[in-house]
């Protein structure tokens, strides 16, 4: 089924993600939170490896208060496996900068693949059709382009998994910001989230420098 029918250092001193494989009862859930050393544990047993890490913004107008608004953080990454056909969404209870002390999967993912928004280029698997095409030609023209795209699944209530809506990260690698997207099943966009602080971790750039180039970094 398509995107578009089917709509050992610690990162940033917040999330681990490098081991061996895991078994199938060792997996992570959407909406799973575990404590840092947990989720960090869950994610070697996975073989994941972090390739994106930024900070989603949430803007809080709070009248009662001379200063107006508050703006929250909340440390967002996105790991996938070797072969990139499990990754994860996950957030945290902190921003970037501090440790979290709780991580929970925002999404579970599948087919994840890792693009460069630092090239002009824009990837064809962006295009998932409809009005959503003209975000992905809007944000290109402003240098905003994808860095992950993938497939989210959901387990039902039988225990058998079900591919829910895309999943796309734009980012613009020169003001290191972004934000995580979605294409509904009629091909209507919809912005699920804004990411500040937005970078690929070593690992990220060294995946798209090569294989031969990742595969000769020390695990992060």
């Amino acid at each position: 089924m398509s995107r578009t029918t089917s709509a050992a250092a610690t990162l940033g001193g917040v999330f681990l993600a490098a081991g061996l494989i895991a078994t199938p009862a060792q997996a992570l859930e959407p909406k799973q939170c575990l404590p840092m050393a947990e989720m960090n544990a869950a994610l070697r047993a996975e073989g994941q490896r972090t390739v994106i890490i930024g900070d989603r913004s949430t803007i809080h107008n709070d009248t009662t208060r001379s200063a107006g608004a508050r703006v929250d953080l909340f440390v967002n990454t996105v790991t996938k496996n070797a072969d990139g056909s499990v990754g994860y969404q996950l957030e945290g209870n902190r921003p970037r900068a501090e440790a979290s002390t709780e991580v929970c999967v925002a999404a579970k993912l599948e087919n994840v693949t890792l693009y460069d928004a630092r090239l002009s280029r824009v990837p064809a698997a962006a295009y998932l059709g409809g009005a959503f095409n003209e975000v992905v030609r809007q944000n290109a023209a402003v240098g905003t382009r994808p860095m992950i795209i993938a497939d989210t699944v959901h387990r039902n209530g039988d225990g058998t998994i079900r591919r829910g809506l895309p999943l796309v990260i734009f980012g613009n690698t020169a003001i290191r910001g972004g934000s995580i997207a979605t294409a509904l099943p009629n091909l209507q966009p919809q912005r699920l989230s804004v990411l500040v602080n937005l970078d690929y971790t070593s690992f990220g750039l060294s995946e798209l420098a090569g294989p031969a180039l990742a595969s000769a970094r020390s695990p992060n």
